[in-house]
C-alpha cells in the first residue's frame, strides 16, 4: 500500500466514525469501529480518542509511516438516526472481513450519505414519529383520548417548529427554550379551543418528545464506563437543554397561569395497568419512526419498550424503591436490546434507546417546574432530584448487562479463535 492510500484510509476511516457519532452512535462504538477498519487496512498501531465534537487519530503502518489526523465534529449536526447507524455498522463489518478498494469504499459511503429527495421523505416521516409519541405519551400520563389529540397537534407544531429553526441557526440552549416555551403556549392554547382537558397530560408528552434524557442516560453510562471525558461533556450539554426546556415551559406556565390557576394533572393511571403498556408501546413505535428506524425493526422496538414497563409495573408492585424498580427495568430493556441485537445483526442501540424510552423522566421534569412557578421549592427540589436519580438508575441497569454480555461473548469469541489455531 502507497504511503498516499494509506493516508486515505486513515481519512475513510474517520469519515466513517464520524458519521456513525453524529447519527447516534456510542463513543465506545465510534472507536471500535476505526481501529478495526485501520487495523484491518495493515496498520500496526492505532490510536484513537473521540468526544462528542472532535476525534483524534493516530495510525502507525510501520516504524517510519506515522500518520495523525483530527476531525471537528459539528454538534449541531446530530440526530438519532437508527437506519443510517445501521447501514454504517454493517459497512465497517464488511469492511473488516472483505478490505475493499479506495474507491470501492468511497462509493459505498456515499451511498449511504442521504440525498435531497430522501431528506425531505425523512422529514414527512418524522412528522407522523411526533404525531404517535404525543399522542400515546398523552394516554401513558393519564389523559383521555382528547387530551391525546391535543398533544398530538402540539407535538405536530414543534415537528414544524423544529423544521424552521434549524434553518435559522439559531443557538441550540436559545432553540430549546424558544420551543419549550411556544409548546407550553400552545398546550393551554388548545385546551381554550377544545382540544384537550388536562394541560398536566399535555406537557408531559410534549417534553417527552423535548427532554433530552436519552442524551442524559449516555452521558452516565459513558462514565460509569470509563468514557469520562466524553460522559461528563454529553451530561453538561443535556442538564443545560433539560434546563431551557424546563424554563421555557415555566414561563409558558406563569404567562397562563390566570388562566388556569388550579391545573389539573394526575400520575399514572395505575387503575390501567395494560393501557399505559399499550400506550407505552405505542410511544416507543412513535420514537421509532421519529429516530428513523429501519421498518422491520419498528416493531421489535415498540415490544421492547413496552416489555421494559410492564417489567417495571410488576416490579412496583412488590418493590416500594423507585431507583431498584427503574435500573431492574432498564436493565431487563438492555437484556432483550442485546438478544434482538444477536438476532438481527444490528447494533445493540438501535433496540436499547427504544426500550428505555418509557422510564425517561418526562413526567418529574414537568412536575419539577409545576411545582416551582407555584413557589413549592421544597418539592420541585425533589422532583428534580427524582429526575437525575432515574436518569442515573437507567444508566446503571445498561450498563450492568452491557458489561456482562460485553465480557461474556468477548471470552466466548476468544475461545473460538483458539480452538480454530
Amino acid at each position: 500500500m502507497t504511503e498516499r492510500e494509506q493516508r486515505l484510509i486513515v481519512s475513510r476511516a474517520l469519515d466513517v466514525g464520524e458519521r456513525m457519532l453524529l447519527c447516534g452512535g456510542e463513543v465506545s462504538r465510534v472507536e471500535d469501529t476505526i481501529y478495526r477498519i485501520l487495523k484491518s487496512y495493515g496498520a500496526s498501531r492505532v490510536e484513537v480518542f473521540t468526544i462528542l465534537s472532535f476525534i483524534s487519530l493516530t495510525a502507525v503502518f510501520d516504524a517510519e509511516q506515522v500518520y495523525t489526523e483530527n476531525r471537528r465534529v459539528s454538534i449541531v449536526a446530530y440526530s438519532n438516526d437508527f437506519a443510517r447507524l445501521e447501514q454504517l455498522n454493517a459497512l465497517s463489518r464488511e469492511i473488516c472481513q472483505t478490505t475493499p478498494s479506495l474507491d470501492e469504499l468511497t462509493e459505498r459511503l456515499a451511498a449511504i450519505d442521504l440525498p435531497p429527495r430522501k431528506k425531505q421523505f425523512r422529514e414527512l416521516y418524522a412528522m407522523v414519529g411526533y404525531l404517535l409519541s404525543g399522542a400515546a405519551f398523552a394516554l401513558f400520563f393519564g389523559g383521555n383520548p382528547l387530551d391525546a389529540l391535543g398533544a398530538g397537534v402540539c407535538c405536530l407544531a414543534v415537528w414544524f417548529l423544529n423544521w424552521v429553526f434549524r434553518r435559522s441557526a439559531l443557538q441550540r440552549l436559545f432553540h430549546a427554550f424558544l420551543i419549550s416555551f411556544i409548546a407550553g403556549a400552545l398546550c393551554y392554547l388548545v385546551i381554550l379551543l377544545g382540544l384537550g382537558e388536562h394541560p398536566g397530560q399535555l406537557m408531559m408528552a410534549v417534553i417527552m418528545v423535548l427532554i433530552p434524557g436519552i442524551a442524559m442516560t449516555n452521558a452516565m453510562r459513558e462514565m460509569l464506563i470509563s468514557d469520562t471525558i466524553s460522559g461528563i461533556l454529553r451530561l453538561v450539554e443535556s442538564l443545560l437543554i433539560a434546563s431551557a426546556v424546563a424554563f421555557g415551559f415555566a414561563l409558558a406556565m406563569f404567562v397562563f397561569k390566570d388562566y388556569f390557576p388550579e391545573e389539573h394533572f394526575t400520575s399514572l393511571n395505575a387503575e390501567l395497568p395494560w393501557l399505559q403498556v399499550l400506550a407505552a408501546a405505542a410511544g416507543t413505535l412513535g420514537f421509532s419512526i421519529l429516530f428513523n428506524s429501519r421498518p422491520q425493526r419498528l416493531l421489535l422496538g415498540a415490544l421492547g419498550g413496552g416489555l421494559t414497563w410492564f417489567i417495571y409495573l410488576l416490579l412496583a408492585r412488590y418493590i416500594l424503591q423507585d431507583f431498584i424498580c427503574v435500573a431492574a427495568a432498564a436493565a431487563f430493556g438492555a437484556v432483550y436490546s442485546e438478544i434482538m441485537a444477536r438476532v438481527c445483526k444490528a447494533p445493540a442501540t438501535v433496540f436499547t434507546i427504544l426500550a428505555e424510552i418509557a422510564l425517561i423522566p418526562g413526567g418529574s421534569l414537568y412536575l419539577t417546574m409545576h411545582h416551582l412557578v407555584g413557589g413549592r421549592q421544597t418539592q420541585a427540589l425533589q422532583y428534580g432530584m427524582h429526575t437525575l436519580m432515574v436518569a442515573l438508575a437507567i444508566a446503571l441497569g445498561i450498563v450492568f448487562i452491557t458489561a456482562f454480555t460485553t465480557s461474556f461473548f468477548s471470552k466466548k469469541k476468544r475461545a473460538a479463535t483458539k480452538h480454530k489455531h
